[in-house]
């Protein structure tokens, strides 16, 4: 049909697929009504009717194709008065064009003699209408994402924007909405204005953010309109009616929001622009005000106070609007214009045209030539000093319960996270997302207990489907609220089979092994175990049945607990019991060992017990088996535990110290295929109320440093070697033999050899055998029975004895304490033994060192400093220095050295009674001459200053051959 206009003198439609009928328009123009609005979608209803001169109900007119009307665009051109035909100039004012797509199209219909078509035209914004769509946009302003939904409609857009007053926003999402309901939504969010604008037969779509972009009408004729009475005849177009309406606005917004990166953060904006009434400060408060973007580095308080701003200044501008009717035909929303001849002087000012509502409609042309048409035009408008916001018109849709999601992340990766936990998903209805890292913002994970480094956390995996709902019911806000299963993740066990087993299993990642944790609730079988794959560790507590992921229980192992592993296992603790006295139902607290510690107290005894016998006997020193026992009872004691229970407080007094106790009611066996090693840093001590039985394979080896003391109490010793020799040998000293009855040596042949003398005895007689010969003494009687007897010349008799062991490297123990008996910890310490050979090294925490592989005889010892010392050299006590003087002199000058010596320690430490009383020590010492004085005053020295002796203070000591330890202290300590 090609483009083809319509006129009817004032009024002119044109366009595309308009009818035609012999070359000639099929249709006129009737009328012309409808509403326009900024920020609406206008809607005007063209009549188009057959001219006056054709009354053909059923001609061709009735039968009109009108389906190429239909989404074309027509321009309704309305010729302008303007200031009136009465005034040179005033005819072809100009024209005003009302550009539209054919929405609709309804006819024929028949009024009176005429056919009618009415035609409903719109923007074509309107198009957006008719979609609908879920999509997100991600890391875009608002302007970016307008931007991007308007790009689907080929029509022409102008931006009068301050692009750069909008932020990006993280993740903004059209959820169900059409294209128009989420354009009209952002804009409404924003405080972005639209209008459309009609010229040059099109209409564009114009978006603006200040009052600057209105301006007046194109023609100059309508840029000042006049008001007057209705009853006033002027040849002009006019305002007929205009009324101001003012009144009580909201003076505050406040809004506020929460960062969970900003967590105490206070994010309150605020904007308050009262007008100059009463009650002007009534506050709005809106939560969440959605102007924090977390961990985006976005300002909050920047973002929201623009939000808050622009909510006000849409507050605001109801406070003053104006209403008005006339004849005005160029009336156009988005236009200005300045009211003239009104009857309040003050409201002769400028206005923006905020909508309209138009009617033109031409007179029948049946009815003459110079009848007049009619226009009337309804409007509402608001001073151009108030900025013009949209009203939130458009709600934000709401989620309504949860929807499902996919986890996604970058190719090859198993997990994706960030250092919040949160996770990319693709969400089912997102056609356009490409299942990787950026289908989704990071999406925070709920968690049913999280604190500061605490709770439990669970991070899904890719392919995972997981929950999704929304904070506030926010589309913008998703969070994901639990996990799952599907076809491809199918739950830890086979169900329902396996109902009863609940826990979690952690697979490894780009692995199969896993982690589990899981709860048997089986009927009598309950069980919880606890299991890695890796090097197959494991812990079952209860009825302990094999549960294999992805199979369920498998074999039964027994019951009670099992902990086991295939690589090492350490158990620390600051103290430990292993017991099997059973306590039925926990009835008592855990640290409970009454039964062992009353086994361990009879140990004791019985160590004291046969200890003193043997000190009786003289078969132990004093310190031997009587310190053993000492220790055994700190020991009982720590185990055993002081003060009183606290049962409220889970306060028990059991294992002070940390031991480790092993007892079992019905014993204690021990094995291993190799061997068995028991290493102790003090003393080892074997308490049986039987026999001590030992059944070695090979030999029985002994290795002892400093002697041994056996004691038997009765029965006696049976020393029995069914093979071999008996061989008892005193290396250094003697072999001392001693019964009360009868010593018997049995045997084929008995030697007695000594190299230097033998002496026999008995009874008041002895025969003594040496070098010098053999005498025989006796008080008795000497009798000889022999069938005969020789003497002959002399002859030695020459007895064979072993060879005496080679010296071995000796050994060295050293002691530095305080006087209170602590151990100097890390002093150094130089030995140079017989040979000249120098050692060095530090003391460990105890004030002890032991120092081998040295020359057996005398050892010369110094010690260093004490590394605890904050002293200077000079507060030390000085040795006492001798002069070289004879004996005659010596006892004469030992007065002078003591007082020397005593003023010394009294300078160093002052007066005080321990003073007092070394100085008398001091004095008494005289009388042992210059060794005595010289190491009490050492002594008396260290020990009152509480401190070991200076560095470099030597002493004298000898290391012990063959193994033989010797013990070295500070003179003082001794």
């Amino acid at each position: 049909m090609g483009s083809r206009s319509l006129s009817s003198r004032t009024v002119t439609v044109k366009g595309n697929g308009l009818p035609q009928l012999m070359g000639q328009p099929a249709l006129v123009f009737s009328k012309l009504s409808g509403t326009e609005r900024l920020c609406e979608l206008f809607e005007y209803e063209l009549e188009l009717k057959t001219p006056d001169d054709r009354h053909a109900l059923f001609g061709p007119a009735a039968d009109l194709d009108t389906t190429a009307l239909r989404g074309q665009e027509l321009t309704v051109t309305i010729q302008l008065d303007g200031m009136g035909t009465g005034m040179a100039g005033g005819v072809g004012a100009g024209t005003r064009e009302i550009t539209g797509m054919v929405t609709d199209v309804r006819g024929p219909i028949a009024v009176g003699h005429q056919i009618v078509y009415r035609l409903t035209l719109r923007p074509w914004l309107w198009l957006a209408t008719l979609t609908k769509d879920f999509r997100i946009f991600q890391q875009q302003s608002a302007v970016e994402i307008l931007d991007t939904l308007l790009s689907d409609y080929t029509f022409p857009v102008e931006r009068r924007l301050d692009v750069a007053r909008y932020p990006k926003r993280e993740y903004q999402v059209q959820y169900g909405e059409s294209d128009f309901e989420f354009f009209q939504r952002l804009t409404q969010e924003w405080g972005i204005s639209w209008h459309v604008e009609h010229n040059k037969g099109k209409h564009r779509l114009v978006l603006t953010d200040g009052n600057g972009a209105f301006a007046p009408f194109a023609s100059p004729a309508y840029h000042s309109i006049r008001w007057a009475r209705s009853s006033d005849r002027i040849d002009e177009e006019h305002l007929h009616e205009f009324e101001l309406h003012d009144r009580l606005v909201s003076g505050r917004w406040t809004s506020s929001d929460y960062d969970f990166v900003k967590t105490r953060a206070d994010l309150t904006v605020r904007a308050a622009d009262p007008l100059d009434t009463a009650h002007a400060g009534q506050e709005i408060y809106e939560f969440p005000g959605d102007h924090s973007q977390p961990s985006t580095g976005n300002d909050p308080w920047k973002e929201g106070d623009q939000v808050a701003r622009q909510r006000m200044e849409a507050l605001r501008q109801h406070g003053s609007r104006a209403s008005g009717r006339g004849n005005v035909r160029a009336m156009v929303p988005g236009c200005t214009f300045t009211l003239a001849n009104f009857i309040q002087p003050k409201a002769n000012r400028e206005y923006i045209i905020l909508g309209t509502h138009l009617l033109i409609e031409d007179v029948p042309e049946a009815s003459g030539g110079s009848q007049p048409w009619r226009c009337e035009v309804a409007f509402t408008a608001q001073p151009s000093n108030e900025l013009f916001r949209p009203e939130r018109t458009q709600p934000k849709p709401h989620t309504h319960g949860p929807q499902t999601a996919t986890v996604v992340g970058p190719e090859g990766q198993e997990t994706w996270t960030d250092e919040y936990g949160r996770i990319r998903i693709q969400l089912h209805w997102d056609r356009q997302g490409k299942r990787d890292a950026n289908s989704s913002c990071w999406v925070r994970v709920a968690s049913s207990w999280q604190g500061e480094r605490f709770g439990g956390v669970h991070v899904p995996r890719i392919g995972q489907e997981v929950v999704v709902d929304h904070l506030y019911g926010d589309p913008d806000c998703p969070l994901v609220t639990g996990s799952v299963p599907n076809q491809l993740n199918m739950p830890q066990w086979p169900l329902p089979e396996f109902h009863a087993l609940s826990g979690f299993v952690s697979k490894e990642v780009r692995g199969e092994r896993a982690n589990t944790f899981v709860q048997d609730a089986s009927e009598g079988q309950i069980q919880t175990q606890l299991q890695s794959d890796h090097q197959t560790s494991w812990l079952g507590l209860g009825f302990l049945t094999r549960i294999i992921r992805g199979s369920g229980r498998k074999d039964k192992r027994g019951e009670g607990f099992e902990l086991r592993t295939e690589a090492q296992g350490v158990v620390r603790a600051n103290g430990m019991l292993l017991t099997t006295e059973a306590r039925a139902n926990a009835s008592a607290h855990h640290k409970d060992m009454g039964e062992t510690v009353q086994r361990l107290t009879v140990a004791r005894d019985q160590q004291e017990t046969l200890a003193e016998l043997a000190q009786e006997h003289d078969a132990q020193e004093s310190t031997d088996q009587a310190e053993v026992a000492k220790v055994i009872k700190a020991q009982n004691d720590d185990i055993r535990g002081s003060g009183a229970a606290n049962p409220e407080a889970g306060s028990f007094p059991e294992l002070a110290a940390p031991h480790l106790v092993l007892a079992g009611p019905a014993g204690i066996e021990a094995s291993t295929a190799r061997s068995t090693h028991f290493a102790s840093g003090e003393h080892l001590a074997l308490t049986s109320g039987g026999h001590t039985s030992l059944a070695i394979g090979q030999r029985l080896l002994a290795s002892v440093s400093r002697g041994v003391r056996i004691f038997i109490q009765s029965m006696g010793w049976r020393l029995v070697a069914a093979g071999g020799d008996i061989d008892l040998r005193a290396l250094q000293d003697s072999i001392n033999l001693l019964a009360k009855l009868n010593v018997t040596a049995t045997a084929n042949r008995i030697t007695l050899s000594a190299k230097e003398e033998l002496v026999v005895a008995g009874g008041g007689s002895a025969t003594i055998y040496n070098a010098g010969g053999i005498t025989h003494k006796t008080s008795g009687a000497y009798t000889i029975h022999a069938a005969s007897y020789t003497f002959t010349s002399a002859q030695k008799y020459v007895a064979q004895f072993p060879e005496p062991p080679k010296p071995g490297k000796g050994n060295l123990e050293l002691f530095n304490h305080y006087a209170n008996r602590l151990g100097i910890d890390g002093g150094d310490f130089r030995v140079e033994d017989a040979l000249g050979k120098v050692t060095t090294g530090k003391l460990d925490t105890k004030g002890f060192a032991a120092v081998s592989g040295i020359a057996p005889g005398p050892a010369k010892v110094s010690f260093g400093k004490d590394p605890a010392d904050t002293w200077a050299e000079g507060s030390y006590v000085d040795k006492p220095t001798w002069p070289k003087v004879g004996p005659a002199d010596a006892a004469a000058g030992l007065a002078s050295v003591a007082g020397a010596v005593a003023g010394q320690l009294l300078a160093a430490v002052g007066q005080s009674s321990q003073t007092l009383q070394m100085a008398q020590q001091f004095a008494s010492a005289v009388k042992a001459g210059p060794a005595g004085l010289c190491a009490l005053a050492l002594s008396s020295g260290s020990a009152l200053l509480g401190k070991a002796l200076p560095a470099g203070t030597p002493t004298l000591a000898s290391a012990a051959p063959h193994g033989t330890p010797a013990s070295v202290r500070t003179p003082g300590f001794a």
